[in-house]
């Protein structure tokens, strides 16, 4: 069950910017399964890279909806890599009609052998407050630069 409110205080604050590091700790973390805790059972992943940027075509589009789906495909990706670091900078966190809007910047880091691809982008959340609290129900990435080669995270 939902229950959305108009205004946020300091608490509903920490928590939402607590689901988003918890989210990159279980990333780089590789604890592919404790990712399903940051989003609803109807949540959507999407992925949108800027139109110049060779190889976003592959991962642009809902990359999958709800929880499980969002942690498996996340984990399918992730997987082929050796390692990974996410840093987070900025976090815009704001009142809607049905929840709180949180943008987050990130830089992301992807390794696999001597092969790296690092990404620079977004994340616009839509946040509804559940019975666990806080949680993610749809999450946009959107791929403003990137650098290396694609193929690090394809496997290709």
């Amino acid at each position: 069950m939902t229950q959305n409110t108009q205004q946020i205080d300091g608490r509903d604050e920490a928590e939402i910017r607590s689901v988003i590091l918890g989210y990159v700790e279980a990333l780089d973390g590789r604890d592919f399964g404790q990712l399903a805790d940051a989003f609803t059972d109807t949540a959507e992943l999407e992925n949108t890279f800027e139109s110049y940027i060779p190889g976003g075509e592959e991962f642009t589009g809902v990359l999958a909806r709800g929880a499980n789906e969002i942690a498996g495909a996340i984990g399918d990706l992730m997987r082929r890599l050796d390692a990974t670091q996410h840093f987070l900078g900025a976090i815009w966190v704001e009142p809607t009609d049905e929840g709180v809007r949180a943008r987050t910047q990130i830089i992301a880091h992807h390794h696999r052998g001597t092969g790296f691809y690092h990404t620079g982008g977004t994340y616009t959340d839509s946040f509804v407050r559940t019975d666990n609290g806080w949680r993610i129900d749809r999450r946009v990435l959107h791929t403003l630069w990137t650098t290396g080669e694609p193929s690090v995270v394809t496997g290709a």
